[in-house]
């Protein structure tokens, strides 16, 4: 038996990060996921109850406060490459727990608004900060684990507090009040547990060395436009697939949770292990292949008008597998770029206005995807294909430049 699980052990050595406070910060970022899985999934449900507002007045506050929240973003930035990731994302989490404890406490618009404009500037400040903070923990070579160890936990979190909160919700529109401060206590632990962590600090920006920010990067920028294209697509995907599926196929409602169950799993069992082996090869190739594996699940989407029953079934099936493949590798080499283009004590704003950049693009999801289901439904999926061409033409476009710039790796 010992010697069955010797290999087991060494395997398990090979996939999973190393380094102080790797345990830590990983059972902070599931804390922190656990609580926006119990919460986000029933937005829409917690709002009009607690404030006695329509569903459509809900939607036009949270997006108005979003995109307000985003220039902040170039304020958080630099608070990151000054006083460290570490606190600012500590900050984040705490001013989050006030947030969902006032949306309890004040049952009034306009503090659902003032709320809305903190949390959403929070939530970009800890995708920025929490790589941000990956990077200055992790050693030398275990980068790109710590960030799949990122992604691997916020997985896992999303979909076990999605379980944790379709038990709340039992009660009815009093227990939705749970659901906000159930995400408060999350948010509000998951800080506390990274105050003992202390990170290498990185030297503050030499004003006469400093670089000409991310918007003079050209590297950088082709990134962060291949980054937020993607992004636009798999929140397309997220959004209005079971739409897509239920209102325009006619397919079973258990037929996109089957999918969304395929993909959340293969997220959560395969990103380590393929992050692993995935470090052997280029990143500009990863990114490219990744690119392309996503395009041809939106082709079988959008090809699925043709299709019923089983035939349909199996085509999503498959299709939701590769899709899940090309969505690990593209996001491992796109957060690999995103971290090793920019300057180390410029990172956060660099990172940060990627945030800028996704949220941006995010904003028009909800516009394209409810106006083409409307409309033309295979079309939403033919122009996301598109899209995925045209980016994969983007990152080819891009090769030269950023081998130059990573010293001629792949």
């Amino acid at each position: 038996m010992s010697a069955t699980k010797a290999p087991l052990r060494k395997g398990l050595r090979a996939v999973l990060p190393h380094g102080r406070g790797v345990v830590t910060f990983g059972l902070s970022s599931l804390v922190s996921a656990l609580g926006t899985g119990v919460f986000y999934p029933y937005t829409l449900l917690f709002f009009p109850a607690l404030l006695g507002i329509s569903l459509t007045q809900v939607g036009l506050i949270l997006t108005s406060t979003a995109l307000v929240a985003l220039p902040g973003m170039f304020w958080v930035g630099r608070l990151i490459d000054r006083t460290g990731a570490r606190s600012v994302l500590i900050a984040a989490s705490l001013l989050r727990a006030a947030g969902f404890t006032g949306y309890v406490a004040i049952q009034h618009v306009a503090a659902f608004a003032l709320f809305s404009v903190m949390i959403a500037l929070c939530n970009r400040a800890e995708q920025a900060a929490s790589p941000a903070l990956a990077v200055a923990l992790a050693p030398e070579g275990e980068r790109n684990r710590w960030l799949a160890l990122t992604r691997t936990v916020f997985n896992a979190g999303i979909g076990g507090g999605a379980l944790l909160g379709s038990a709340l919700i039992v009660g009815g529109e009093t227990a939705l009040m749970w659901l906000g401060l159930a995400n408060a206590a999350s948010f509000l632990l998951a800080g506390l547990m990274l105050w003992p962590l202390r990170a290498s600090r990185v030297p503050p920006v030499d004003r006469a060395k400093a670089s000409r920010g991310p918007w003079h990067d050209g590297p950088f920028l082709m990134v962060v436009a291949i980054n937020s294209a993607l992004w636009l697509v798999a929140l397309a995907v997220e959004t209005g697939m079971s739409a897509y599926l239920v209102g325009s196929l006619g397919a079973p409602a258990w037929l996109a949770g089957m999918l969304f169950a395929v993909n959340t799993g293969l997220l959560i069992v395969l990103q380590l292990p393929l992050t692993s082996a995935l470090e052997r090869r280029g990143n500009i190739s990863v990114l490219l292949a990744g690119t392309l594996l996503v395009a041809i699940f939106l082709v079988a989407m959008a090809l699925g008008t043709a299709l019923s029953g089983t035939a349909l079934v199996v085509l999503l099936v498959i299709g939701m597998v590769i899709y899940t493949l090309g969505e690990l590798a593209t996001t491992h080499a796109r957060y690999a770029l995103l971290t090793d283009l920019p300057p180390a004590a410029e990172l956060g704003s660099f990172l940060a206005f990627n945030q800028i950049a996704a949220g941006i693009f995010g904003a028009l999801v909800p516009f394209v995807v409810a106006a083409l289901l409307d409309s033309a439904p295979a079309g939403l999926w033919w122009l996301m294909a598109a899209l995925t061409a045209v980016t994969a033409a983007g990152v080819v476009a891009a090769r030269p430049l950023l081998m130059a710039r990573t010293g001629g790796k792949e």
